[in-house]
């Protein structure tokens, strides 16, 4: 258990309005609770501010000055100045936790920056590192990590990756991927395929997996005339009932009550946000304080992701061909 679980046993209603969606609300909440000593909003708030520059997606956020922003998202000094959260933690139990929060993207060697965060309980977070890593087309560090770093070898996509090489048939059909239940399958799937060269895969995967790819890498707008849109859609509402990420992007959808079927609005979210490597990072600030189930699971989720897709949209809205996505776009001007 994490050191902000510990501490509490439920979530402050502070925490729970902030999980809700309502940033007007929720964030002068935390900060009562954070100069209170409530050390779960002293570390929502102090990656908030660390993540959101200078007011990330939230419109709440972007209509302060940058004095009311530090004012409410910063421990605030007896002589005016103020410091981020997670750097007030020293001599406390939380002390690695936040070092570890607040650090990992300045160091400059990721291994090192995944193994602090794992040692302090981070597992999605040294995961989306590793994931990026391999992304980034450093293989030479993934290699090292049987036997610099074994137990990260061991986190989310990594197992997914060994188990298909395990198999038998390592041939991955659509139907097969959809039928497994393992979480780790979408960023493991994503990782093989960024192997593919490396390893000789180019004939692994089947054409239906190959377009569902292009899709939850934001690239659904490269599509054949010939793709099976509605097959799509109904491929990513079964990714999303294993994946929580993916999960959310099928919840933001739902809020459209179209009467006809919207089967570009999934992939075209994807195509806005620039693909599942957005999802693996959409929960940093709350990472520390709120498990990833938790915190994908609730309505704060789905508004950020709204807020991105917001954020990111073309300007102009004919190239949004997702009646459902053009709706929520319009709403938030």
């Amino acid at each position: 258990m994490n050191p902000a679980a510990a501490q509490q046993g439920e979530f402050s209603d502070a925490v729970n309005l902030w999980l809700s969606g309502d940033d007007a609300n929720g964030l002068p909440a935390l900060a009562t609770d954070a100069r209170n000593g409530d050390t779960a909003a002293q570390l929502i708030l102090g990656q908030v501010d660390r993540d959101t520059i200078p007011g990330g997606y939230s419109d709440f956020l972007l209509g302060l000055t940058r004095e009311e922003r530090a004012q409410l998202l910063r421990f605030v000094n007896s002589d005016g100045s103020t410091v981020n959260w997670l750097l007030t933690l020293q001599g406390t139990e939380n002390a690695a936790l936040g070092d570890a929060l607040f650090w990992y993207e300045a160091n400059l060697d990721p291994i090192d920056s995944a193994s602090d965060l794992q040692a302090v309980d981070e597992i999605s977070k040294a995961e989306w590192i590793l994931w990026r890593t391999l992304n980034n087309g450093f293989f030479n560090l993934i290699q090292a990590l049987p036997t610099d770093n074994p137990e990260l070898a061991q986190v989310g996509f990594m197992t997914w990756i060994t188990g298909y090489f395990a198999s038998e048939n390592r041939t991955v059909s659509l139907s097969s991927f959809l039928a497994d239940e393992s979480p780790e399958k979408v960023p493991g799937l994503l990782a093989l395929k960024r192997l593919e060269r490396v390893l000789g895969l180019q004939g692994n995967f089947s054409v239906g997996l190959n377009e569902l790819i292009e899709v939850i890498r934001g690239r659904g707008n490269r599509l054949p005339v010939t793709a099976d849109l509605v097959t799509l859609d109904a491929s990513l509402t079964r990714l999303g009932e294993v994946d929580p990420r993916v999960g959310v992007v099928n919840r933001m959808c739902d809020i459209c009550p179209d009467s006809a079927a919207d089967y570009q609005c999934k992939i075209q979210t994807f195509e806005i946000i620039g693909g599942y490597e957005t999802l693996l990072a959409v929960r940093s600030p709350a990472e520390a304080a709120v498990s990833s189930d938790a915190y994908l699971a609730s309505d704060r989720a789905v508004t950020s992701l709204v807020n991105l897709v917001r954020g990111r949209a073309p300007s102009d809205l004919t190239r949004v061909r997702s009646t459902c996505l053009q709706s929520l776009i319009t709403d938030g001007q």
